[in-house]
């Protein structure tokens, strides 16, 4: 990563399991979907969460994580999780995770620093 910020994208379809009585995924599950935008980020970066922890004995325990939530995410709606990463990490490595709808609304904002 130079100057220029990395980004990866995926897509994850809302389970009724995830959903309050109200049909609204429930805010606890949204620390999930954060952790799937770094783990395929890294992953797509052609590293592995798995190989830091075992070949490297790196761990990134999470440090800070603040959230916004905008709008609600919806039972068996397709999500955009977008991971991005704006610096190359020195101490700890900060991920900013947008959620954005089927109808590519923002519907929630994060960001998450670890340290190894």
């Amino acid at each position: 990563m130079s100057k220029k910020e990395y980004s990866h994208s995926i897509h994850v379809r809302t389970r009724y399991s995830e959903t309050d009585q109200m049909g609204f995924v429930y805010y606890g599950r949204f620390a999930e979907y954060y952790e799937i935008g770094r783990v395929e980020t890294i992953r797509a970066l052609g590293l592995s969460y798995k190989d830091f922890e075992i070949k490297d004995r790196i761990i990134m325990p999470v440090m800070s994580m603040q959230v916004r939530y905008l709008r609600p995410a919806t039972y068996d709606e397709n999500i955009e999780i977008k991971t991005f990463l704006r610096s190359i990490p020195v101490d700890a490595i900060t991920f900013f995770t947008e959620i954005r709808n089927e109808s590519n609304q923002l519907i929630n904002a994060a960001t998450i620093k670890l340290c190894f």
